[in-house]
């Protein structure tokens, strides 16, 4: 099966877009010109080579633009030469797109999340807020009376709710009233925020390697095993 590769594929889209490799715009002969070169752009990774490169991937990339940069840019640089598996360019497009697609969320967490599966990083936090409002209010009264009469015509009058006894000879009044009024009012607020960081080297080694892993998948779904 003779199918294209990604070079020719820049090649021709670099041509579209008037760049020649061999003669300037004067009919110079530039093919020895290193300034001229598509291989030149290709490394430099430019704005064509970058446009084109999104457009094999449909304008999908990953959440974060560095990391969608770099990806890209190991994607090109290792399947440059390698022969498409499909006979046509958009058969292969869509080919990229569906595994691409079905890889992106673990893409991104290789490239956003590593740091933290690499040093174990742990985040706790947690917030405690009590609110306390209690309030006391309590009265009380205690009388204590006596009184006695020494001669029958004396006339004692003893009641509880009068302070007053008239004509006894002993008169003796104790009273006791008594407010009690408490409130208490308070908010304790507490918030604890913790970071465990671990660097272990074996941690390192199990992360070789994964960027790897990735493209092979592209390599398997997406180029000719045979050369």
């Amino acid at each position: 099966m003779v199918t294209t590769t990604i070079y020719n594929i820049i090649q021709s889209e670099l041509i579209k877009r008037g760049y020649n490799e061999i003669v300037d715009e004067n009919d110079n002969l530039v093919f020895f010109d290193e300034d001229h070169q598509f291989m030149t752009k290709i490394f430099s990774f430019d704005d064509d080579i970058s446009e084109i490169v999104n457009d094999l991937f449909n304008g999908m990339g990953l959440e974060d633009k560095e990391y969608d940069l770099h990806f890209k840019k190991n994607f090109l640089y290792r399947f440059i030469n390698r022969k498409i598996n499909k006979q046509t360019i958009e058969s292969f497009k869509f080919e990229l797109l569906s595994t691409f697609l079905m890889n992106q969320d673990y893409i991104n967490r290789v490239y956003t999340d590593l740091d933290m599966y690499l040093t174990q990083k742990q985040i706790n936090e947690s917030e405690n807020k009590q609110t306390n409002n209690q309030k006391v209010d309590g009265s009380s009264i205690t009388d204590n009376r006596s009184a006695f009469a020494d001669l029958p015509q004396s006339t004692v009058n003893l009641d509880v709710n009068d302070t007053n006894m008239k004509y006894p000879s002993d008169n003796t009044i104790t009273r006791n009233k008594q407010i009690n009024k408490n409130e208490t009012d308070g908010v304790n607020t507490g918030e604890n925020t913790g970071k465990n960081i671990t660097y272990q080297l074996d941690e390192l080694f199990k992360t070789n390697g994964l960027l790897e892993n990735i493209y092979n998948i592209f390599d398997v779904k997406c180029f000719l095993q045979v050369w």
